[in-house]
């Protein structure tokens, strides 16, 4: 998937670069965190939702993205 058409511009490395070490860190820090993290105490909401804001970034990106032709 990518965010806008490779043209070999440093831009586009960095937005794909920045997307996929985006991606990695909502899923290693948040997700599998909450996931594998046994006893962890609840969040508080505010913190909810900023995680929740995270992944909406992450959604609609994939959701504007244009898939590698394989």
């Amino acid at each position: 998937m990518r965010l806008m058409a490779d043209d070999s511009s440093d831009t586009f490395r960095s937005v794909d670069r920045g997307a996929m070490s985006f991606a990695e860190g909502c899923f290693t820090g948040i997700r599998n965190s909450d996931i594998h993290g046994d006893g962890l105490p609840e969040l508080p909401v505010r913190e909810a939702l900023e995680q929740l804001a995270a992944f909406s970034v992450l959604a609609r990106w994939v959701d504007g993205a244009a898939l590698d032709a394989p």
